[in-house]
């Protein structure tokens, strides 16, 4: 599990702290960002905490950090992305980059995977940062705004297209409803699903840019919006928004907002809304503003309370959240929503937040505390029920090696398990010493820890001081062998591999420039009458009795002069030079029969660094491809060493 110190507590008191004076501090804003034919909206509550709704196709990043950075924000607490489509999350990760960078400190989306790069990009991006939505699953913005997931992957409508499966979302806000969906459709009829669940609406952020197949009359008899915004590039080709749905949308005498205009060719700009209390609310963009009254009020005199929520459930998620779900109350007008209240310690309740649904989740609670909870439900006259109440306690991150632990006797060669036991961790690293933790090497950088074991090829090395060691890929737990073990090496043939290689020596003296041989195998071989060669010729031969013991290495410099103080086993090039060229080569090593033992072509990607080489990843493996030396160690290159500098 992915823990950030810190970043989840400021929804209760950093935020309070430290963002009081700034502008939408009195009130709620929504904004529909212009980022052309896409879709990308921010949410700030009054007490400052940051929902994004998608990020735009990819290059939106800058456009939406600008527009973030402008009010002061450098952190979004919750992004939802509706789908996986590109115009929707291909700009989400370049939000989180950069010296400008808007932190994200968790994104939400329908789960599952997706064909393409910017897919690749966003997982990669936001590995341990990733969750899944449910339907009915519920958020709270500073405990003063609410957001409700109404649709998530098709409400049980099994369809191949992506836009059926988009992540809607009803943000409440006292009288102020708005709903958020991405693409979802019409047709498929995904919409008519969600009815029950949004009622009347202040703000429709209109689905897939104002496409034929969505915004259906079904869903805009329901929710009657008062305004629609709707994102589109003024250069699109699909055709958006289509007179089809703005007819549909003018049939509901809702007030319509484009970022850009197809029609008239125009970029329109940045849409935004505010709002004081959620009575009225006020849409701008560029010198136009519009000033709207809300819907919600009252059902008349009303003092009887709602029932006592039921059968209330609170189960620990990880050690930052604690889901909550309970049985409907009842009220003789009707229930307009909940109150979540939490505790520590036996101190005073305060409000976690708010929910329009029969569940809760509170994030960014502190690991290993008991959180005592009470849930009341509100009716539309403020009455509000006497509470439930549950408690959880958030788990503590913990890992436990349990093989090898000590005493074990493994052949070099041969398979054996690495197992351990772990408490709300995602990701493993396994490590292993031999020399009782004076170094460590990588056995495999991320393991699932829910799998509680891998299958480790012992390495072909001799050893009674061996450990190994198991880290929370995110460093907050770590656990090793309680004591040491016995590896055996077993003899194996000698093996020569093309191991490190500078084309781009220091300075201009070509003499630095070098190949780095290594015997991998168990026996010494003989080298004698061996040839190294770039692209065009022969550049070394090996002279007679050159001896490779098992294990160690050679390295073939251009020239004397080339060759570092104290570097081991190195030889000047037989024809005085390498001639390795920075833009592309061939290096080929052959035995005395002209046989070829190993060669790699390289480009320009790693030779364009004065003085880095490139080196097998990982070092010293046969079968480890090439990458710069610097990504795998603080050293430019390490010649007649390994990567880290040790000897071999």
């Amino acid at each position: 599990m992915l823990t950030r110190p810190l970043s989840f507590l400021r929804p209760l008191l950093l935020l309070s702290l430290l963002l009081p004076t700034l502008a939408w501090s009195q009130g709620l804003r929504f904004t529909t960002l212009d980022i052309g034919q896409g879709d990308s909206a921010v949410l700030i509550a009054p007490g400052g905490c940051v929902a994004l709704f998608d990020g735009g196709p990819t290059g939106s990043g800058p456009t939406i950090k600008a527009y973030l950075k402008s009010l002061g924000v450098t952190n979004i607490d919750m992004a939802f992305v509706s789908h996986m489509h590109a115009d929707h999350m291909g700009g989400i990760d370049e939000v989180d980059v950069g010296t400008d960078a808007v932190s994200i400190d968790a994104v939400y989306d329908h789960g599952g995977t997706y064909n393409s790069s910017a897919y690749d990009d966003y997982v990669s991006h936001f590995s341990g940062r990733r969750n899944t939505v449910r339907r009915g699953q519920s958020f709270s913005l500073c405990g003063q705004v609410t957001l409700t997931v109404v649709a998530a992957n098709g409400n049980g409508i099994s369809s191949t297209d992506e836009n059926t499966k988009s992540v809607t979302v009803k943000i409440s806000y006292g009288a102020f409803d708005a709903l958020v969906g991405g693409d979802l459709t019409s047709t498929p009829d995904v919409e008519s699903t969600i009815l029950n669940d949004v009622g009347e609406l202040e703000l429709y952020k209109v689905h897939h840019h104002g496409s034929r197949t969505s915004s259906g009359n079904a869903l805009l008899d329901v929710t009657n919006p008062t305004v629609s915004f709707i994102s589109v590039g003024r250069d699109n080709t699909y055709g958006h928004p289509t007179p089809e749905c703005l007819d549909r949308l003018a049939a509901h005498n809702s007030d319509v907002w484009q970022t850009e205009d197809p029609a008239a060719n125009r970029l329109l700009g940045h849409i935004q809304l505010s709002s004081s209390t959620g009575d009225t609310f006020v849409v701008t963009q560029g010198t136009r503003s519009v000033s709207y009254v809300s819907k919600g009020g009252t059902t008349g005199p009303d003092t009887l309370p709602p029932s006592v929520p039921g059968a209330l459930v609170a189960s620990a998620i990880s050690s930052t959240e604690i889901s909550l779900s309970w049985n409907a109350s009842t009220d003789n007008v009707g229930v307009t929503g909940y109150r979540v209240y939490r505790s520590t310690n036996g101190g005073t309740s305060t409000l976690a937040g708010t929910s329009t649904s029969t569940g809760f989740a509170d994030l960014g609670l502190t690991a290993g505390v008991t959180y005592a909870y009470q849930v009341t439900a509100v009716d539309a006259a403020g009455n509000e029920s006497s509470p439930a109440s549950a408690s959880a306690r958030t788990p503590a991150p913990g890992l436990t090696l349990t093989s090898p632990n000590g005493g074990e006797s493994w052949a070099g060669g041969t398979a054996h398990a690495i197992t351990w036991t772990a408490q709300d961790i995602s990701n493993v690293k396994l490590e292993y010493t031999l020399n009782n933790g004076g170094t460590w090497q990588v056995i495999a950088s991320s393991v699932a820890a829910s799998t509680g074991s891998y299958t480790w090829t012992v390495p072909n090395s001799a050893s009674t001081a061996a450990r190994v060691r198991a880290t929370d890929a995110f460093g907050s737990a770590s656990d090793m062998s309680d004591g040491t073990f016995t590896l055996t090496a077993t003899a194996s043939p000698a093996k020569v591999i093309l191991n490190e290689m500078l084309a781009n020596e220091p300075g201009s003296n070509t003499d630095g420039e070098f190949v780095e041989l290594v015997n991998v195998g168990g026996t010494a071989i003989d080298l004698s009458g061996w040839t190294l060669s770039d692209a065009t010729s022969v550049r070394h031969t090996f002279a007679a009795g050159t001896m490779l013991g098992a294990g160690r290495s050679i390295v073939v410099f251009g020239g004397a002069a080339g060759i570092p103080s104290g570097t081991p086993n190195a030889v000047v090039a037989s024809t005085g030079t390498l001639s390795l060229n920075n833009s592309s080569d061939t290096v080929t090593v052959k035995n005395a029969t002209k046989t070829t033992i190993g060669t790699y072509s390289y480009t320009s990607t790693l030779a364009s660094q004065d003085g880095v080489s490139m080196n097998r990843s990982p070092d010293a493996s046969a079968t480890g491809g090439f990458v710069l030396h610097t990504s795998l160690s603080p050293l430019s290159a390490s010649p007649g060493e390994r990567v880290d500098g040790s000897a071999f």
